[in-house]
């Protein structure tokens, strides 16, 4: 028939038995499959891809609803309401859906442009931000999470005893002594660690019976709270009445969890068919809806329980006012344990995508999972751990601050994820979901902050800390990653702009800094170039170190070769000699060529070498003498400031080095005494002495020179010793008398003489030079301001 593959023919795109379709890679030698958990560099890969089972409702909607319809709803919000009055407490509503509105909206962009996997929150923020704070906030948010466990636990075991306490005070307050709240909500964990154990199908399939108990509660409080209502309990229950106890940011941070469940579909990101699609929708739906619920409950309890019975009885309350009380146990049982659920399932799975992307060595252990859904068991027995130490060491109300400072530091990042990657403009930001702007991203990154400086500034500092000390952890670590991330992007654009600016910026002397370029034929073996080009620049300006390569190789293609290889192994060196610097290499024939192509071609404007140093070489060695020649020549028809270093050996262990600047004119003079302000910027010249010296030959002039030198000094913010003498002899002769023993650099201003005879002028100095230290000749061009 029509489009039948005749017998014995191959159907198009079909790959004959035992060859490589085309595309395919080769295996490597000895036919081994190669570990797709590896990246080609070694760095572990992101986890492999795994097949969804959830859609949007089951996986994203109804986990978020189950979280936020919490225990805070039942035992907290008649509490809240008491405290701060209606109109503050729609306040305290406002807020926080506002910040986990904003948050959503962030986690939709993101989520909507990676393929997102195992990890939810964190593997979106280790994409975006790096491993460094994905990892922080990844093992902060797990912390979160599980201690979450542990609070929505206690939320359920408080019901249970305010119901007792009603029926039999007595009898209550000595279960409490016995401390007996605390063995039931152990013991309510270990069934949930049990049912999360067996794997999230199952857990899952027993949130929808938890949904409709929950949705029974919330109808019956709304019909009993419509029936019972009254203007003038509304009336007088619409200010505040805060204490010492509870005030404002109290009342906030006691009603901010019922506003976190956002990440509960997010977390099982790979367990949902579509994460792309179904946790933008599934997570701003539920938002929608749970708020609508939450300010409902607000104005009814409002209007139809007196303020002294909602701050004192707020479950019994809500009981009172529902049209059937047994509906409201048994929705607080479902939510605080629907809550609690949800919270086991998301934090394993952190830990396990942790544990998976190898940021720490003892993270490793928890990436293993188990089964054929790679169920992420041994992280579940450790959120489990750390649900009980909390359940026998907290509060309610104490553990609910602690939750809301973990999620709120949690809930900024994912903003600031975010905002780095709207302000990057890579053009690899291409989010499905276009409800989304920046300025979104970075109101809701400040309100998580202000938030928690407000609840309570010790615990902000407490959380920020830690976040703090696991960031620079995993920043030191260097990890290696088979991801990219947004930092990269960010810093490329705003150095795009900012070199926009300088571009257009008119130069002023106030702003001058050193943009040094180290040149030589082979700078690897000219330590003391190199490192005193890094003295100069002393971390203020840019540095670079820029090999003239001469190869005698007429291909471009092998000449450029040579240039990657040579840059390598000069970037390796400055990194061995932990000098911050930019490496450069230009392969040509002729060193003359070489040197004229660096200056004109490295440079962007408004940033553009301005000062290069160079070796003077030894007498013996006239093929350098000629290149040196040849150098300043060059230099001057560019007019760079010049400085050329004749090296000598030099003690680095003085506790006190000196550095010697002989002063003639300002020109020079200036730029010699900024150069020596800048070396004793580096650490190791931090304790050096200026010594300024100028020499007259008129007697009279001995006071004037001294003052104009003191003034001088005052004017340019520079601390040096003065010396001023009256000279008899040569300078070649007393220069060597004063420093030739005592300094460890000498300045020198280079004379500017006509280039036909700078042969001679370096001829005629060898002598001095070779009776002093480490020596600097320097020429300025002018635009170095001592006084800006």
């Amino acid at each position: 028939p029509p489009g039948a593959v005749p017998q014995g023919a191959m159907p198009p795109g079909a790959v004959p038995q035992g060859a490589v379709p085309q595309g395919t890679p080769a295996l490597p030698p000895g036919g081994s499959v190669p570990d797709p958990s590896v990246s080609d560099q070694g760095a572990p890969a992101s986890p492999p891809p795994q097949v969804g089972r959830f859609g949007t409702f089951g996986g994203v909607w109804t986990p978020v609803v189950l979280t936020i319809l919490g225990v805070i709803m039942f035992m907290r919000t008649g509490y809240v309401v008491g405290y701060s009055g209606l109109w503050l407490g729609l306040l305290i509503l406002g807020l926080s859906k506002l910040i986990t509105t904003l948050t959503s909206l962030s986690l939709s962009a993101i989520a909507t442009n990676l393929d997102v996997r195992v990890g939810g929150v964190y593997f979106m923020i280790s994409r975006v931000l790096g491993p460094d704070f994905g990892g922080s906030i990844g093992l902060t948010l797990f912390v979160a999470q599980a201690v979450s466990v542990a609070f929505y636990t206690i939320g359920f075991t408080d019901a249970i005893f305010a119901i007792l306490r009603g029926l039999s005070p007595d009898v209550t307050a000595g279960l409490e002594a016995a401390r007996i709240p605390q063995l039931i909500s152990t013991g309510v964990i270990a069934a949930l660690f049990v049912l999360t154990f067996k794997g999230a199908d199952v857990a899952l399939r027993a949130q929808y019976v938890v949904l409709a108990l929950l949705l029974a509660s919330v109808v019956a409080f709304i019909v009993g709270g419509l029936m019972e209502f009254d203007a003038s309990t509304l009336e007088a229950n619409q200010s505040s009445v805060y204490d010492q106890k509870v005030g404002f940011w109290t009342a906030f941070a006691i009603f901010f969890p019922a506003a976190t469940g956002i990440t509960a579909g997010a977390n099982m990101s790979g367990d949902l068919k579509d994460p792309g699609r179904s946790i933008p929708r599934g997570t701003l739906l539920a938002i929608i809806f749970t708020g609508l619920i939450y300010l409902t409950q607000m104005i009814l309890v409002a209007g139809s329980t007196p303020r002294s019975l909602l701050i004192r009885r707020p479950f019994e309350a809500l009981q009172d006012m529902s049209v059937w009380g047994p509906l409201i146990v048994l929705g607080v049982f479902a939510a605080t344990l629907s809550s609690a659920l949800g919270s086991f399932l998301g934090a394993p799975r952190i830990l396990q995508a942790m544990g998976q992307d190898r940021l720490m060595k003892p993270l490793e252990f928890f990436g293993k999972g188990s089964g054929p859904a790679n169920e992420p068991r041994r992280a579940t027995v450790l959120t489990f751990a750390i649900a009980v130490a909390v359940i026998w060491a907290g509060s309610l109300d104490a553990v609910a601050e602690v939750i809301s400072m973990f999620f709120l530091i949690a809930y900024g990042m994912i903003n600031t994820s975010a905002f780095v990657e709207s302000k990057s403009a890579n053009p690899s930001f291409r989010p499905r979901f276009r409800a989304f702007h920046w300025s979104l991203a970075l109101t809701g990154a400040i309100g998580c902050l202000v938030a928690m400086v407000k609840i309570n500034e010790t615990y902000a500092l407490v959380a920020f800390g830690i976040t703090g000390l696991l960031y620079f952890y995993l920043r030191n670590r260097d990890i290696e990653t088979s991801w990219g991330d947004a930092k990269q992007g960010y810093i490329f654009q705003r150095t795009r702009d900012n070199l926009l600016y300088l571009r257009d910026a008119k130069p002023h002397p106030k702003n001058w800094r050193p943009i040094l370029a180290a040149v030589g034929p082979d700078p690897i073996n000219e330590p003391r170039l190199v490192q005193m080009g890094a003295w100069l620049e002393s971390r203020r300006g840019l540095y670079t170190v820029a090999h003239i390569h001469q190869t005698p190789e007429p291909h471009l293609a092998d000449r450029l070769q040579v240039r990657e290889a040579r840059r390598d192994e000069l970037r390796r060196h400055l990194t061995a000699l932990d000098i911050v610097g930019f490496p450069e290499v230009v392969a040509v024939e002729q060193y003359h060529e070489g040197l004229i192509t660096f200056l004109q071609s490295y440079a962007v404007e408004g940033v553009r070498p301005n000062t290069v140093l160079v070796s003077i070489p030894p007498t013996i060695d006239p093929e350098g003498r000629r290149r040196l020649l040849d150098t300043e020549h060059v230099l001057r028809a560019f007019d760079f400031n010049l400085v050329l270093l004749k090296p000598a050996d030099m003690a680095l262990d003085k506790p006190v080095r000196v550095i010697d600047l002989w002063w003639r004119g300002d020109r020079n003079g200036s730029l010699m005494a900024l150069l020596a302000y800048l070396i004793t910027l580096d650490r190791t010249w931090r304790t050096a002495r200026l010594r300024i010296f100028r020499a007259v030959t008129d007697p009279g002039a001995e006071a004037t020179a001294r003052k104009h030198l003191r003034e001088l000094l005052v004017n340019a913010r520079i601390d040096a010793e003065i010396h001023v003498f009256v000279a008899t002899t040569h300078p070649h002769e007393f220069i060597p008398e004063h420093s030739g023993t005592a300094a460890d650099i000498v300045m020198l201003g280079l004379a500017t003489v006509d280039v036909d005879q700078f042969g001679e002028y370096l001829e005629a100095m060898e002598p001095m030079l070779q009776r002093l230290p480490t020596t600097l000749l320097v020429r300025s061009n002018g635009e170095a301001d001592l006084f800006a």
